[in-house]
């Protein structure tokens, strides 16, 4: 058997052999006169090739077992680490520029009190944060002025919805949408007249139409002189 890093002397017997292991030796080499049962075992490693073999195995084992682990603490903290995605950093484009209307069609229900209306998605409030422009459901919906899309989906009892970011704190947002007719994503920059949707029937509603909310700083205004005032025809 040979174990490199320290050679005892070929006519040593086993005793002495023994006696020389009591340091700090962790190998050697004996001659074949000494047998396997007369070598003390507790003060060395054996290096055999089938050990070292083993060692290596389980060394890569270990190895492979602690890149798992280090790379599944990296995406965990990335995981927890806030997101800067365009839903939650606000536009900074400009707030002045052109503005449009947002679909054609007469005003069916204008902004401030109003009767309530209920269906399967729920009630209305007594109070309409909005204006509502009837036509018909498909009709193309567009953006009102230039921003960044800060939502699109399902917002219950308002129906589909999309809502645009146009900076300064000024929002507006597009109620009762087709279902199926989304044409942007969030974080989509849009221009004013870019297609946004299609007039829909979706949450409590009675009829076809395009709901229309403007909200400064987190508060609701009067659609209808907003975009007076930004030279829009209502």
């Amino acid at each position: 058997m040979a174990l490199p890093a320290f050679a005892a002397p070929g006519d040593e017997a086993p005793a002495q052999v023994n006696a020389m292991l009591s340091g700090e030796i962790q190998s050697f080499t004996v001659n074949s006169a000494v047998l396997r049962s007369e070598v003390v075992r507790d003060g060395y490693s054996a290096t055999t090739p089938e050990e070292l073999a083993a060692a290596e195995r389980a060394a890569a084992a270990a190895a492979a077992a602690a890149a798992a682990a280090a790379a599944a603490r990296a995406a965990a903290n990335m995981a927890a680490q806030p997101r800067s995605d365009a839903s939650t950093v606000p536009y900074t484009g400009p707030t002045s520029g052109s503005w449009v209307r947002p679909v054609s069609g007469p005003i069916s229900s204008p902004y401030g009190p109003r009767r309530k209306i209920c269906n399967s998605a729920g009630c209305s409030n007594g109070f309409h944060d909005g204006v509502d422009f009837s036509n018909s459901c498909g009709t193309r919906v567009v953006a009102v002025s230039a921003g960044r899309v800060s939502f699109v989906g399902n917002a219950g009892a308002y129906g589909n919805r999309v809502i645009v970011d146009h900076g300064g704190g000024v929002e507006s947002i597009y109620g009762h949408l087709q279902s199926g007719s989304f044409r942007v994503s969030v974080g989509d920059l849009v221009t004013a007249g870019t297609g946004v949707a299609s007039v829909g029937a979706t949450g409590v509603v009675s009829g076809c139409h395009l709901d229309l909310k403007i909200r400064i700083g987190g508060s609701f205004t009067n659609p209808a002189p907003f975009l007076r005032a930004r030279g829009v025809s209502m």
